[in-house]
């Protein structure tokens, strides 16, 4: 069975989804195989999608019931093997540099562009035992680094047990221990100083605050707080809680009513932010949600335009921050090995997996898990060079 995990928050990830399926198809059925497609797409328009692709064998949206119930099925039976030759090897699995925990899961804080409430509901806590649960397993099969993930990971608490303070020191106290700590998705407004000394105490110094815009008239028709002088104190607060923070943010051009003005606010945000990356979307109306119904949309090429001078706002910007890394020591954590005279691909601590820039490491016989200790010498764009085994005071 061939699984495609779907998305269904923009558009341009349902676009996508729906061509893996029609990929998968062609692969899976050509070699007798079934397509499962699950997830978030599949649980918002699972009936639009089962009468437009007939030839997908399973539709599964949050609920892996069915999914589960058909992979028993199918591993119970004898079928397989001899109506298909011999045996197809599996390859070798890789142990894990990086693990994700969810730690909640929904949001109830109804930001008027946004579709996740209308798939999965309401906030919901995943319960501490669970996550640690989770977090041994992780760690017992090679991970060095937990990353924490959800819509809202800053409100994470669970009543009669604690909050992210309780839930990072007991992750940090595990055997073995996390070499890395990471969260992801810490709303603004739940970054206050005591999680702030708890991140300085456990985790590294990475913080991603979704803050979508600068304008606080923009950020009102958004359902959201603040405004970018108040964005610009969150900021200050964090470096001086984490010093040589990384920050990753996100940012929406052409929202409804939008003008010229709200948009050049954003700039001159950005450029004195002093982040050290950002996602940066074109506004995207999505059926369901309240901004899709507000008056002042603008037009498409428009957003898209803007979307674009921010996206170059930002790359300059960072360009700044990772230039500034040059000479520091750095901690790499490996993803891809080298021998002798090769180059390893890995992160630094100010690298998210996945979604950030790499650091390349010459000099080094390294294998992947491994850490090395290196001295930044250079960066193209987001990704950093190092030369290992010197550190620099």
């Amino acid at each position: 069975m061939v699984i495609v995990n779907t998305c269904g928050f923009i558009d341009a990830a349902k676009e996508e989804s729906i061509a893996a399926i029609l990929a998968a198809v062609d692969f899976a059925h050509e070699r007798g195989a079934r397509v499962a497609a699950v997830g978030c797409l599949v649980e918002r328009y699972r009936d639009e999608l089962a009468a437009e692709l007939p030839e997908v064998d399973l539709w599964c949206g949050l609920d892996a019931t069915p999914l589960l119930a058909a992979l028993r099925e199918a591993g119970s039976g004898e079928e397989g093997a001899e109506g298909h030759g011999a045996a197809v090897p599996l390859p070798r699995r890789l142990r894990p540099v990086a693990s994700y925990l969810k730690i909640s899961d929904g949001c109830d804080r109804r930001c008027a562009y946004c579709a996740i409430p209308l798939i999965k509901g309401d906030y919901e806590t995943v319960a501490a035992a669970e996550i640690l649960r989770g977090a041994r397993a992780a760690l017992a099969a090679g991970a060095k680094e937990l990353v924490l993930v959800g819509q809202d990971t800053s409100r994470w608490a669970q009543p009669g047990w604690g909050g992210l303070e309780r839930l990072l020191a007991e992750l940090k106290a595990l055997e073995p221990a996390p070499f890395w700590l990471r969260l992801l998705y810490l709303q603004p407004d739940g970054i206050d100083e005591a999680l702030l000394e708890a991140l300085s105490r456990h985790s590294v110094p990475y913080v991603d605050v979704p803050l979508q815009h600068a304008s606080g008239a923009v950020l009102r028709r958004m359902k959201r707080r603040g405004d970018g002088a108040l964005h610009l104190d969150l900021l200050a607060r964090v470096r001086a809680a984490l010093p040589g923070v990384a920050v990753r943010s996100t940012f929406i051009a052409g929202f409804p009513g939008e003008t010229d003005e709200d948009f050049d606010e954003l700039l001159a945000f950005v450029r004195e932010a002093g982040l050290a990356v950002a996602g940066v979307f074109p506004y995207d109306a999505q059926e369901g949600t309240p901004a899709a119904t507000l008056p002042g949309q603008v037009p498409a090429a428009l957003a898209f335009a803007r979307a674009a001078q921010l996206g170059e706002a930002v790359d300059d910007v960072a360009a700044g921050f990772w230039r500034a890394l040059v000479g520091r020591s750095l901690d790499v954590l490996i993803e891809r090995g080298a021998k002798a005279g090769g180059v390893a691909v890995g992160r630094c601590a100010l690298q998210a997996p996945d979604i950030d820039g790499r650091t390349l490491v010459r000099g080094a016989v390294v294998r992947r898990g491994q850490v090395v200790g290196a001295v930044a010498s250079g960066s193209v764009g987001y990704d950093v060079e190092a030369d290992a085994g010197r550190r620099n005071p």
